[in-house]
């Protein structure tokens, strides 16, 4: 489940959990949370104060961009296979900006968000790449057919579920935005739009 974080504020959870529909009365919560807190450890403190017998707890999530605070002594890249098993090397973009979108089929959020990220594609192949990285233990054929039905042309590579170095992944979906020259600059957790790229790469231009 994604999560949001927009310091120094703390956040608000409001949010949806479809399977207690017919268990829970629809009450709302939300509450401010500690950043600083693991996220299903947050959850489990929600269910156990406010959700003794008759509720339903629904999760709305605001995003944007949290800052990196790693300083990278190298520049990040990875080695992958896309969906044809050619091998997709981060390096090979240097001098663009790299999107680089955690996602996985069974993530509804991923899913709707990947037209932004097409249109996004569209609008910048020429300053800026994306690249979706399935972070799912799942068949070429079968992420292959997702891509079919979303008319997504950017690159796809395979993660096989497996934690790729220099990438942080909490959740899903997760982008990362990578300098022209492999340095990490920006870590979302949630949804992105086309317009919330573009800006952020016309705020690192100024």
């Amino acid at each position: 489940m994604p999560y949001h974080v927009n310091p120094p504020d703390p956040i608000s959870y409001i949010g949806h959990v479809p399977h207690l529909n017919r268990m829970f009365r629809p009450d709302y919560i939300a509450l401010p949370i500690d950043i600083d807190k693991e996220p299903r450890m947050t959850l489990r403190a929600i269910f156990s104060r406010f959700c003794p017998d008759r509720c339903r707890v629904a999760l709305l999530l605001t995003l944007s961009f949290l800052p990196n605070t790693i300083v990278n002594a190298q520049p990040l890249d990875f080695t992958l296979a896309d969906l044809d098993k050619q091998t997709v090397y981060l390096s090979d973009f240097r001098g663009r900006w790299a999107v680089v979108n955690f996602w996985a089929t069974r993530c509804a959020p991923c899913i709707m968000e990947m037209p932004e990220l097409q249109a996004f594609y569209e609008e910048n192949q020429w300053r800026a790449i994306v690249i979706g990285v399935n972070f799912e233990e799942s068949t070429s054929d079968h992420v292959g057919l997702f891509v079919k039905q979303l008319a997504i042309t950017f690159p796809i590579a395979l993660s096989q579920g497996k934690p790729v170095p220099g990438f942080e992944v909490k959740g899903l979906p997760t982008t990362f935005l990578i300098s022209p020259d492999g340095e990490l600059v920006d870590t979302h957790l949630g949804t992105v739009n086309a317009d919330m790229l573009n800006k952020r790469l016309a705020e690192l231009a100024k």
